[in-house]
């Protein structure tokens, strides 16, 4: 997979350490650059700690090794340089200006390495009107319409999605960029916008707005806003999702609930169900509400009817295909053991291994790449 690439890591927090992380589990030799007087402050997220590290920096930067290099200082900046003479990519999520205060801007960066791809992950880009604000999936979220869609009152995803999907897209767009340089010798700078990434998911409910005029209201229960019945629902003991995407499959819904009224012609199309949505809505919560989930479960799935349970982390993370699909790994390191999830690629996951204490590989790195540790005192 990517074996052969050499990252330098300037990231910090979620959407940049996401992406290096994805990058270090496909093979690529990922090394956190942190200043010591300024450390990754993922580090001291809370609210949980192992061995006096976060478990929220533990999480995010699996698989990589780390360096330790005073970038504010002439020396600490000089040592960074000859890295990237021998490295392939450097990555980074601060805001616009940062890397260019610091001398690390991409055209500093090509001076000494004409091959070298950059990529800044930022919250709105490093241009127009919102560049020079600080982004956070909060704001990202809300600001995209992501979250006036969730729910009403206009509600934040449980996940920072946000974050995780601008990281995503910067590792599809570093992988384009090494590409090309494969084709013309050159790297470039990648600019990842947060707000970009969001906007760009809107896909088809942006082509209702943009070409019919449609402005997309959020549907009570998760509701799908054209196909009934296609929601979350309240069973005897919990909820679980249901899906009737076609009349087909509506008509095995229907054999599983055995609600006589369901078998309305009225009923029988995609149109028709829309058009009565609210009738066959009732029917439908009031039978699901007589015998619990995985009762429910199991005879929707044996007549391949789509349906899920509404898990909890817990019950999402124990899940038999989770487990079977190797998303849950077990790591045992200076921290000591713990589990995390992996990245989005667990079949082609060639490397993974603890979060690295932070400066606890400079020594091998700099030899590595011919530089004495001993430059750093």
């Amino acid at each position: 997979m990517l074996q052969d690439f050499k990252i330098l890591d300037l990231t910090h927090f979620l959407a940049g350490p996401y992406c290096t992380m994805i990058l270090a589990e496909l093979g690529a030799d990922v090394i956190r650059v942190e200043d010591p007087e300024h450390p990754d402050d993922a580090r001291a997220m809370p609210p949980h700690r192992l061995s006096g590290e976060s478990l929220y920096y533990l999480s995010l930067n699996a698989a990589k090794r780390s360096i330790a290099l005073p970038l504010a200082s002439e020396r600490g900046r000089d040592i960074f340089y000859r890295l990237v003479e021998n490295v392939d990519v450097v990555v980074d999520n601060f805001k616009p200006g940062v890397m260019r205060k610091l001398g690390f801007d991409h055209g500093s960066l090509a001076e000494r390495n004409p091959r070298i791809v950059s990529c800044s992950i930022t919250g709105f880009g490093e241009d127009g009107p919102y560049a020079t604000r600080a982004g956070y999936d909060y704001t990202v979220t809300a600001l995209s319409g992501v979250q006036y869609l969730t729910a009403d009152p206009p509600t934040r995803p449980g996940v920072s999605y946000a974050d995780h999907q601008a990281g995503l897209a910067a590792a599809l767009a570093i992988l384009a960029a090494l590409h090309e340089r494969w084709r013309t010798g050159l790297g470039r700078h990648l600019d990842v916008s947060m707000l970009d990434v969001q906007v760009s998911m809107l896909t088809y409910v942006a082509a209702f707005s943009l070409n019919a005029g449609d402005n997309q209201q959020p549907v009570p229960g998760g509701g799908h806003p054209v196909l009934v019945p296609a929601q979350n629902f309240c069973t005897r003991d919990g909820w679980m999702s249901l899906f009737v995407g076609n009349d087909p499959m509506w008509r095995r819904a229907k054999s599983v609930l055995q609600v006589p009224e369901l078998g309305d012609p009225r009923f029988d199309t995609l149109a028709g169900r829309a058009a009565h949505k609210q009738e066959i809505l009732d029917m439908v919560s009031r039978r699901l509400l007589q015998d619990t989930t995985a009762s429910w479960i199991g005879r929707l799935e044996a007549a391949d009817v789509p349906c899920a349970p509404v898990n909890d982390v817990p019950a999402a993370l124990a899940d038999h295909q989770v487990r079977a699909r190797a998303m849950v790994l077990e790591e045992r390191g200076p921290y000591g053991a713990y589990q995390r999830v992996g990245g989005p690629l667990p079949k082609v996951r060639v490397k993974d291994g603890p979060a690295p204490v932070m400066g606890a590989d400079t020594d091998e790195v700099l030899r590595e790449f011919g530089i004495d540790p001993r430059s750093l005192t």
